[in-house]
């Protein structure tokens, strides 16, 4: 079974209530200043094409769990409840999830992470919370109706090449491909935005030609000298 203590984490995580009591009497300790991590610490490299996509695969195998876990008032009435599929899905393609989960293990290594393996439970609790309170903000109901169909789909994917299904899926689906760092090969683009032009200078308004009549009087007083 790939990474149980991975799934057991993550389930006690969105388990645990939103905030703690604090006792009131208890002053509160002066905080410590944190050190700024290095400039080659706080970023972390980019994904290589394999590391890429096995970021695309863990989030859609996070998904398929949080979707179980959240709508269960949709499951089947015939057939496995959505998160007994989320399991199959997993027996299914034990190989790949496993594969998927050392794919980015190495990645938080070549990261400079002393504890890689801790480094990728972390970024996998973080995707369910994350998951989780989209559902919230977004209303169980409305949730479930967009994500349980993914469930359909995943079951229905073949045993081999199950990770070319998944990026077919994502591009067939028209979803934005979120990821935590860019491709080493397409490295993301910074927007440039265009500087506002400067003001022109107010033009000043042109001299008005003298009028007929003036030309005129002044044509006639000369003839008469």
């Amino acid at each position: 079974m790939p990474r149980l203590r991975t799934a057991l984490t993550v389930l006690a995580a969105l388990a645990l209530p939103a905030t703690l009591p604090v006792a009131a009497a208890e002053p509160t300790p002066p905080k410590k200043a944190t050190p700024k991590p290095s400039k080659a610490a706080a970023k972390a490299p980019c994904y290589t094409p394999a590391e890429f996509e096995a970021e695309q695969a863990i989030r859609l195998h996070t998904e398929l769990m949080v979707v179980g876990l959240t709508c269960q008032a949709m499951d089947p009435k015939d057939g496995p409840s959505l998160f007994a599929q989320y399991k199959m899905f997993t027996l299914k393609h034990q190989a790949a999830v496993q594969g998927w989960e050392k794919s980015l293990i190495g990645h938080f290594k070549r990261a400079g992470s002393r504890n890689p393996t801790k480094e990728f439970d972390s970024f996998r609790t973080r995707l369910a919370n994350e998951m989780s309170q989209r559902a919230i903000a977004l209303s169980a109901q409305i949730f479930c109706e967009n994500h349980v169909p993914v469930v359909g789909k995943a079951m229905s994917m073949p045993d081999k090449d199950v990770q070319k299904a998944i990026l077919a899926h994502g591009e067939s689906a028209g979803i934005v491909r979120v990821a935590a760092a860019p491709r080493c090969d397409q490295p993301a683009q910074a927007i440039s935005v265009a500087a506002p032009s400067a003001p022109k200078p107010a033009e000043k308004p042109a001299a008005k030609a003298p009028a007929k009549k003036e030309q005129a009087k002044t044509a006639g007083s000369g003839s008469a000298g």
